[in-house]
């Protein structure tokens, strides 16, 4: 892609959306990062080159894709469906994107502290609620939902002082005391956090 084709996917969210198939393109609405809030996200996330952030739940990417983009930082998303990693990692390679990549696994399998930051939009949620699922490739449970985020809390915690967290349409009560959250936007729903202590 050109310089101009790659401006105008970020355009609005159809335009972006456009870049996969239709039956992906039918879950942005309620799966995907907007780009305005992924902007947000990402400029705090990654306040210069040295930063390594990780998407957990990444979906197809949109939010990594669109944060390589338009800062200078390393972005990382895991995401347990084969399908969206292949669909996404086709997007990163038609724009030609070197600091953005997607990993098929299960975050559970990651050590956090190699990343600066963590981006997180509310990917355990459809473990609790059914109908909000993506589709049936991957196991669901409300013990798989008590799992993931006892993990994520317990992950958090380990990080080292500095680390920046997003959050995006949080559903976990709680995001550990040793964190400060400095901004919120969007009606609150995205919510800015730095690990102090």
């Amino acid at each position: 892609m050109n310089l101009n084709e790659l401006k105008e996917h970020f355009a609005a969210d159809t335009a972006f959306d456009s870049l996969y198939p239709i039956h992906i393109q039918k879950l942005s609405a309620i799966h995907w990062t907007p780009l305005h809030v992924a902007l947000t996200a990402a400029r705090f996330l990654a306040p210069n080159k040295k930063a390594h952030v990780l998407d957990i739940g990444a979906g197809v990417g949109k939010f990594c894709i669109t944060a390589g983009m338009f800062t200078k930082g390393k972005f990382t998303g895991i995401e347990q469906r084969k399908n969206f990693v292949q669909a996404g990692n086709k997007v990163i390679r038609q724009m030609g994107l070197t600091n953005v990549e997607l990993l098929h696994g299960n975050f559970t399998d990651l050590d956090p502290t190699q990343y600066t930051g963590i981006y997180f939009y509310n990917s355990f949620h459809e473990n609790i609620v059914l109908e909000d699922s993506l589709d049936e490739r991957v196991e669901r449970s409300s013990e798989l939902y008590d799992h993931y985020t006892t993990h994520l809390l317990y992950q958090l915690n380990s990080m080292p002082v500095g680390t920046r967290l997003a959050t995006y349409w949080l559903s976990i009560t709680e995001i550990p005391g040793s964190y400060r959250m400095t901004e919120q936007h969007y009606g609150s729903h995205l919510k800015l956090w730095i690990k102090e202590r």
